[in-house]
């Protein structure tokens, strides 16, 4: 089936194809009359504009990118909702960037979106310091990730690793192990710092094991797991935790009673696990609904200073956690 064209709207409309273009933008002198045959004929014939040619012409896209890491992470779909829901009461589409957690493909299809002439680029990257759009023409904002070059939204993880840490002191755990995030994550440094500064003093850490975000866990890490006395066992992001539990489970460790977990971001499928899952609660979708703000007001004002929002956490106990003092 032959796309409507401009020219089949005029000939049924019996008017020119600049009136019609009049008509679509809203622009030029044409009678109320003629207007409201030429939106008819549209409407008869479902023309829809080509939405590149009128970027070509406009200089504006109405459309943005987001570029996530890896949709297999629950994370990503959250922050994906509220960059959506946010893009689309601004009248702004949204272009998806699955990198399946490779840099080269995040890379490869950043670069190619951009010919699609988008307005911005919402960016949580594969990783740090390897590569950074800050080349493709147009305004990035950035989730989650440290950075000097563009506009940026995070959560105050410093705290939330901090109240893992205190819960951990209140109920009297005094030895734990710690499963802290990929080494070239700032967040996860942050994370735990956080953890680190409200555990000193208070709570011994036996064993620390540095693990991607993913569900997958080493014979390494359950071998420490299972053949140490640790009380508690704190992550840096809940799929980590997921696949503690399931691993604990394996080995024959009930949790809680024989050893609690602490998870990270509160995604859905924490509060969905057996026992569910404590975690500090990051507000994920908000991150997403503030990153396109903050995209939005940079492409109407480029001169902007560089921004920075910083959005709180709590967190939230449920059946993985008990006070070792029961």
């Amino acid at each position: 089936m032959n796309r409507v064209t401009i020219k089949d709207v005029a000939e049924l409309a019996g008017v020119s194809t600049a009136t019609v273009s009049y008509v679509l933008n809203d622009s030029g002198s044409v009678s109320e009359a003629t207007a409201d045959r030429v939106r008819q004929c549209v409407d008869q014939l479902g023309y829809r504009a080509n939405s590149l040619a009128v970027a070509h012409r406009t200089g504006r896209s109405r459309t943005i990118g987001l570029a996530l890491p890896d949709l297999s992470n629950p994370f990503c779909p959250e922050v994906a909702k509220g960059v959506h829901h946010a893009a689309r009461a601004a009248g702004f589409a949204v272009v998806l960037l699955d990198a399946f957690a490779q840099s080269e493909l995040e890379q490869e299809g950043i670069e190619r979106f951009a010919d699609r002439m988008p307005e911005g680029l919402v960016w949580i990257p594969v990783g740090e310091g390897s590569w950074t759009p800050a080349d493709i023409g147009v305004p990035v904002v950035s989730i989650d990730a440290e950075t000097d070059e563009f506009d940026l939204v995070r959560a105050d993880v410093h705290t939330g690793g901090r109240l893992q840490g205190e819960l951990i002191v209140a109920n009297g755990h005094r030895c734990v192990g710690v499963v802290s995030g990929p080494d070239w994550s700032g967040t996860a440094r942050t994370r735990r710092d956080g953890l680190v500064g409200a555990l000193e003093g208070h709570v011994a850490i036996e064993w620390e094991y540095a693990l991607p975000y993913s569900a997958e866990v080493d014979h390494e890490l359950v071998d420490r797991m299972l053949d140490s006395d640790v009380t508690c066992i704190v992550t840096a992001n809940d799929i980590q935790a997921i696949g503690i539990l399931k691993a604990l489970h394996r080995g024959g460790r009930r949790v809680p009673e024989d050893v609690s977990v602490i998870g990270f971001d509160d995604v859905p499928l924490a509060e969905l696990m057996s026992p569910a899952l404590t975690s500090v609660r990051l507000p994920i979708e908000e991150m997403g609904r503030s990153a396109v703000d903050l995209l939005l007001s940079r492409i109407d004002e480029p001169e902007l200073e560089t921004r920075e929002v910083v959005l709180p956490v709590d967190l939230v106990e449920r059946e993985s956690f008990q006070s070792a003092m029961a």
